[in-house]
């Protein structure tokens, strides 16, 4: 198991040097009001950076990651499901070190920068003008988390066996929170994983994994 394990993790390396799904992915999961603008990929100049860590690592032979809820409070990410992540600040020499402090910040756990394998397409979120940039990371093992409560309601481990279930995947109402016109209600295509509504941009970066893994022929190490 460990050689075949040793021998995959180079094989996604390879796969995420390769060109991206991208948009194709990402539409797959956007609600209809946002396909057009992940297919034309013209973000505004002045959109914030920011990154968020997708961390593979294995429990009992199948891959899982790591979810967060984040707290409520007054913002347009209020209690929505995310990868842990943030905004990139001064003291960022570049996206990779916001990714790596943002997760030890949120969940407890320092990530080195081999454990990082490659990246994802980048990706704009329209409510709160983040332009983001999704990491992949792998450990050998279940880190031991600990999540910060002032971000973090919940940390949640979920299998890729799950997320990419296909019984897993739906529309269901979501809200929509927005700094000029208040919340909305809409219906949205998510992954639904253990009573966990996930949707958005963090469905699509899930979306974008989950197309590398079917293109590169990866389905049977889920089982």
């Amino acid at each position: 198991m460990e050689s075949n394990r040793e021998q995959w993790v180079m094989a996604l390396c390879e796969a995420l040097k390769k060109s991206l799904p991208g948009s194709k992915a990402h539409v797959k999961l956007a609600p209809d009001d946002r396909k057009q603008g992940l297919i034309d990929r013209n973000w505004p100049r002045d959109a914030k950076k920011s990154a968020v860590t997708f961390l593979l690592f294995p429990v009992e032979n199948q891959w899982h990651t790591v979810l967060m809820k984040r707290v409520v409070y007054n913002g347009v990410h209020s209690g929505q499901i995310s990868f842990p992540g943030g905004q990139m600040e001064f003291s960022d020499n570049n996206l990779l070190q916001t990714a790596q402090r943002e997760f030890q910040e949120e969940t407890g756990v320092m990530l080195s920068s081999p454990d990082y394998i490659g990246a994802l397409t980048e990706l704009y979120i329209p409510p709160s003008n983040f332009l983001v940039q999704t990491y992949v990371a792998i450990l050998p093992g279940q880190p031991h988390f600990i999540p910060d409560d002032s971000e973090v309601q919940k940390l949640h481990i979920i299998s890729l066996q799950e997320l990419f279930s296909t019984d897993n995947f739906r529309k269901d109402e979501v809200v929509v929170r927005e700094r000029e016109n208040g919340s909305y209600i809409i219906k949205a295509p998510c992954y639904n994983v253990k009573g966990l509504c996930i949707w958005g941009a963090t469905a699509m970066m899930i979306s974008e994994l989950q197309y590398v893994f079917k293109e590169q022929g990866f389905s049977t190490l889920l089982q």
